[in-house]
């Protein structure tokens, strides 16, 4: 092949290793570290940490807005102006969060983060890696999508370090300046689709000569339903309510370190909360390789496995459990289910409806993430509030993703 010879054969890892590269950096500096910067900023302004953790929902509510938007770029422009735009707008909203003096400018700089957030998370490594992987699109994904908590785990204690050292509005500065180091990947080894280059996506079958048929190439990238055949399709509402109730079942996450608080255990281990979070993290990194592996060839049942498994890890919680080999069983269990909406949605997506308008289908499937990620938050904390305890609240998501499981089997059903 020519493209043999030209050494461009294999440029689909270097697209696989730049978003790997957006995810450990721009990405887990934005979404995994956005809390560490709290207790800082709190004592610095004077702000209640309750008000600055609403940063998130402001994070979550420009994916909301800009989604469809973004999608319709990635169908037109060439890959390397969105993803470097992505990193740009992060660059941007670090900076902006440096000079932080007020609560509405701290929103402000969680607005601009989650754009980049629709870009770098949500749109490019799905649009990206479906197009350049006819096989195994799921297992790259799955890699890509667990550098998130790679990075998490590595830049939060950085970030906390650094944090004490030079302040957090410096620390702010220097999340900025590593984001912008991600630049020359964004420019350099993307491209928008593999006829670029003049290739064939890996594991395109190929003809008996070698070559790759044009024909069967256009074939292969045109395969599947448009947007409006999408929406007028029993599949696409299923999808839509199943991720949307998947969501509200990612709050849990962020409520194990002061679940574990309450309990009587935590008086004699108080670092527990937050080693049951990292159990959890870890969990998700491995969760997010595996599905991608089981969801090339079984994408339902994979689905189900995962919610199953959350399921299990919030019930153990809600056990009240009271040793800490439980506690880190329920948080491992639990985190396995945080990695099944960045890697079994956009898998779903492609096996029910193609690659012909993919980019903008999804953006309507993350549309209703964004959703559950935005309303969840209040939902969930009103009822702790008025509850007083956690009980509701894992009843009420045990509920939903079971309802999850229940639409991704009708969506198998629908596609036989």
């Amino acid at each position: 092949m020519a493209a043999t010879a030209s050494g461009k054969t294999n440029f689909c890892y270097l697209v696989v290793a730049a978003l790997v590269v957006t995810s450990f950096i721009p990405l887990s500096l934005g979404l995994s570290c956005a809390g560490i910067f709290y207790p800082a900023i709190s004592d610095d302004l004077g702000i209640g940490r309750g008000l600055l953790g609403n940063y998130m929902s402001f994070v979550w509510i420009a994916p909301l807005a800009f989604l469809p938007f973004i999608g319709r770029l990635f169908s037109k422009l060439d890959a390397r102006i969105c993803l470097s735009g992505g990193v740009v707008i992060a660059v941007i909203a670090f900076i902006w969060l440096s000079f932080t003096k007020t609560l509405w400018q701290f929103y402000v700089g969680g607005f601009l983060m989650g754009t980049s957030v629709a870009v770098l998370l949500i749109i490019a490594p799905s649009t990206l890696i479906n197009r350049w992987f006819a096989r195994r699109a799921g297992f790259w994904l799955g890699v890509v999508m667990a550098f998130t908590g790679i990075g998490g785990v590595i830049w939060s204690a950085a970030g906390g370090v650094l944090i004490q050292a030079i302040g957090w509005s410096a620390t702010y500065r220097v999340f900025a300046a590593l984001c912008a180091v991600t630049l020359p990947a964004t420019i350099f080894m993307i491209r928008s689709n593999p006829a670029d280059l003049g290739l064939a996506p890996r594991g395109f079958e190929q003809d008996s000569a070698g070559e790759s048929d044009e024909s069967a190439r256009q074939a292969y990238a045109n395969s599947g339903t448009t947007l409006k055949g999408a929406l007028s399709s029993p599949s696409f509402y299923l999808l839509l309510a199943g991720t949307l109730f998947l969501n509200f079942g990612m709050y849990v996450y962020s409520m194990i370190p002061s679940y574990v608080a309450s309990m009587d255990i935590a008086t004699t281990m108080p670092l527990l909360g937050a080693l049951a979070s990292s159990v959890a993290m870890a969990a998700q990194t491995i969760a997010k390789v595996v599905l991608g592996y089981t969801g090339d060839r079984k994408p339902y049942a994979s689905t189900c496995v995962g919610v199953g498994l959350g399921i299990i890890g919030i019930a153990l919680f809600a056990t009240g459990l009271q040793t800490v080999a439980l506690i880190y069983a329920a948080s491992f269990t639990y985190g396995f289910f945080y990695g099944v909406t960045n890697v079994m949605m956009p898998i779903l997506t492609r096996k029910n409806f193609g690659n012909r308008d993919y980019p903008r289908i999804y953006a309507r499937v993350s549309m209703a993430s964004c959703t559950g990620a935005l309303v969840s938050g209040f939902i969930w904390g009103a009822t702790i509030e008025a509850s007083g305890g956690f009980t509701i609240m894992f009843i009420g998501i045990i509920t939903m993703m079971t309802l999850s499981i229940v639409f991704v089997l009708l969506m198998k059903r629908l596609a036989k």
